[in-house]
Order: structure tokens, then C-alpha cells, then sequence
């Protein structure tokens, strides 16, 4: 079930591109088409330069904006790494950050040094859940990349959402798809569609993980499907499996809740992410009585009549707990906190599904280990 209003709120874009309307932004999809294969081409004749760094880099991006489960991707990736004793930093552009130096260590692995309104919100949540793994954010990738070997000297670089960012060389290229729309929904090209790139750019890609592929139908589908476009890539299927929750108000207590505690009840989901109808599904696999969606664009920053409306939906719904990400949570904490309602943060994790040993192996193999 779905609040409408709300979801339709996250969805304007996709809904405009389902008239008529986007036929007006096709001719302008040709020219980015055009931009992006002149681009592309610059690249593989050495027209345009590839800086490299003295360590092993990895790029975990996508093909389609918003929604691929990149960012849990990102932080399994890391994990994996770390399990096998190695020093790992994360660099991301910090999309949307408001903080005015070109670069910002938001996490020195240890300590988190800037709120998620200076890092972006992907920069922040990262910083939050991983321990022992600093997080720098800046539009150069190279000079972040620099300090995070002079400061923290570190064995490998993940590079988040840096698929189409080729300034900086990498040794393994993994592209997060979702399997319900492997190729963009709509499968167009920016702006017409949701597409950075077209399919066939999946031919650079190492390692091409395939999130949501709860439903082993879909999941076939779109296995063969990306195949036929990258037969060299290793290609795995992931899930977002549910971990536990723990209590917006109340996040540095400690307190986790095992997610059983949801089985019979009634949901409110809130969130401003790309694929919200994903975190639907996760919740769904939970055995819920019910779930109602309030879904807010990608990156919604949260303000007082949010609450307001978020209240008054809880109300309608009869809800017995309102359920949001580790992505809303920070930025829904500051304006929920005068509401008395119960509000707790699911935590999910990215995981590899049957193929977990063989994904390291791969990840370990690229510096040289095994």
C-alpha cells in the first residue's frame, strides 16, 4: 500500500517522463548521447588523460541515477576488504554537501568530523556505519585520493559513483544494476530517461552486481539480459537483507532491535531516496500487517511541516511504527524530535547471494591477494 500524494511527490519525475512530454527532451537525449560517445571515445584514444595513484583503485558506480543500491554496495565492499586486513578509505564527490573547501575528511575512521549537510548525505551515513574506514569528500578525486594516502596510508581507494568519473584510473570497475530495471526506468537517455550512459557502456565493467534480485524470475531475466552486453563481466546478484532497527531518537544508545519486532504491525515508511518502492520491499520481506509509503523526492532535506505531515499520516494510517532509512535519518532526526512518535531506522545490509567467497576472491585478487 501506498500514501499517494507523498509517493507521487518522489515519483514527479518519473511520471512527467510517462507523457507526452518527454517526447520534447528526446532530441535533447541525442545530444547527450553525442556528448558522451565523443567523450568516451577522447578516453580510449588517450585524448584525454588518466591520472593514477600508487595503490589499488575500485569504482563502484552505475549507469541510471538514483536507486541502484549503490551505497550499501559500497559499504559491503568496504567490509569485505577490511575482513581481510586491509587499510581502506572512501572517496565521493559529496552530492549536495553545502561545505565550502573543495575537499572535506568527514571521518577519520574513528571520528566523524562533519554533519551530513557539510558531506552529503551518502558521505555522512557511510561515515556513521563504518568504523576503521575514513571518508573524504570532493570533486577531485585525484587530491582526495592524495591526501587519503599521505594521512591515513591506506591499501585501497573505493571510489563511489565513479563509473562515468575516468579522470582517475582505476583496477576494477563495478557497476551496481537493479534487477527489476536493469536499464533505467525509463530506458532512455538523460533527460529524456534516467540513463548516464547507454547500456552498451556496461563493456567496461569488471563486476557487475545485481541488487534487489529478490525474485529469482526478474533476477534470470535481467542476468541473461546484462550478459548479452557484458559477457566478460562476473556477474552476482545481491539482496538488501534487514539487520535491525534501532530508534531515531535515541541513535548513539546503542539500542538495536531485532527486526521481529516488526512481524504483525502496522508501518509507516518514510524516505527520500531514488528507489523507494525497494525499501518497500525490504520492509515487506519483514512480514509486516500493512506498509504505507510517504515517499519525498531524493535527498529531501526535511522542514518543519514534514513533520507535521508525517503526523498527521501516522494518524490516518493507524500505524503502529513509522520506519525510515539510515539515509533520512539524520536529516529527518532534527525535525522529528518534538513529535512523540515511534520512529526507528532500519538498517540493511548488501549481500552476495551464493557467491559471497567467490566476490572476495575477486576483490582480493585486483591487490594482489588471494
Amino acid at each position: 500500500m501506498k500514501f499517494a500524494p507523498y509517493h507521487n511527490l518522489a515519483s514527479l519525475q518519473q511520471k512527467l517522463l510517462a507523457t507526452p512530454l518527454r517526447l520534447l527532451l528526446i532530441p535533447f537525449s541525442w545530444l547527450y548521447a553525442i556528448g558522451i560517445w565523443v567523450r568516451n571515445r577522447f578516453y580510449a584514444l588517450g585524448v584525454f588523460g588518466i591520472q593514477t595513484l600508487p595503490c589499488t583503485v575500485i569504482s563502484v558506480g552505475n549507469i541510471a541515477v538514483g536507486g541502484t543500491g549503490k551505497t550499501p554496495a559500497v559499504i559491503a565492499i568496504a567490509g569485505h576488504l577490511q575482513g581481510a586486513g586491509l587499510r581502506v578509505a572512501i572517496l565521493l564527490r559529496g552530492y549536495k554537501r553545502k561545505a565550502r573547501e573543495g575537499i572535506t575528511v568527514v571521518s577519520d575512521g574513528e571520528q566523524v568530523y562533519a554533519s551530513a549537510r557539510e558531506s552529503g548525505d551518502e558521505a555522512y551515513m557511510m561515515a556513521r556505519c563504518l568504523s576503521g574506514v575514513p571518508i573524504i569528500v570532493g570533486r577531485e578525486r585525484y587530491l582526495a585520493g592524495q591526501i587519503a594516502l599521505e594521512r591515513f596510508n591506506v591499501d585501497v581507494l573505493l571510489l563511489d559513483d565513479a563509473f562515468q568519473h575516468r579522470q582517475l584510473g582505476r583496477d576494477v570497475d563495478i557497476l551496481t544494476i537493479p534487477a527489476t530495471h536493469p536499464f533505467g526506468n525509463p530506458a532512455r537517455l538523460l533527460p529524456a530517461g534516467t540513463l548516464r550512459e547507454p547500456p552498451s557502456a556496461l563493456q567496461r565493467a569488471d563486476i557487475i552486481l545485481l541488487t534487489h534480485a529478490d525474485t529469482p524470475e526478474v533476477s534470470v531475466c535481467a542476468t541473461e539480459a546484462v550478459k548479452r552486453l557484458a559477457p566478460d563481466a562476473l556477474v552476482l546478484e545481491s539482496v538488501h537483507q534487514p539487520r535491525h532497527l534501532y530508534p531515531l531518537l535515541r541513535e548513539d544508545s546503542g539500542e538495536h532491535q531485532d527486526i521481529e519486532v516488526l512481524k504483525g504491525k502496522r508501518l509507516l515508511a518514510i524516505c527520500g531516496i531514488g528507489n523507494p518502492d525497494a525499501f518497500v520491499g525490504t520492509l515487506t520481506r519483514c512480514s509486516p500487517a500493512s506498509v504505507e509509503l510517504m515517499a519525498f523526492p531524493d535527498h529531501h532535506v526535511y522542514v518543519e511541516t514534514d513533520a507535521q505531515r508525517i503526523d498527521a499520516a501516522f494518524q490516518a494510517a493507524a500505524a503502529d511504527l513509522v520506519v525510515t532509512t539510515q539515509k533520512d535519518a539524520q536529516k529527518l532526526r532534527s525535525v522529528m524530535e518534538y513529535q512523540e512518535l515511534p520512529i526507528a531506522v532500519l538498517v540493511v545490509a548488501l549481500v552476495v547471494a551464493g557467491r559471497d567467497e567467490e566476490f572476495t576472491e575477486v576483490l582480493l585478487a585486483s591487490v594482489g591477494k588471494s
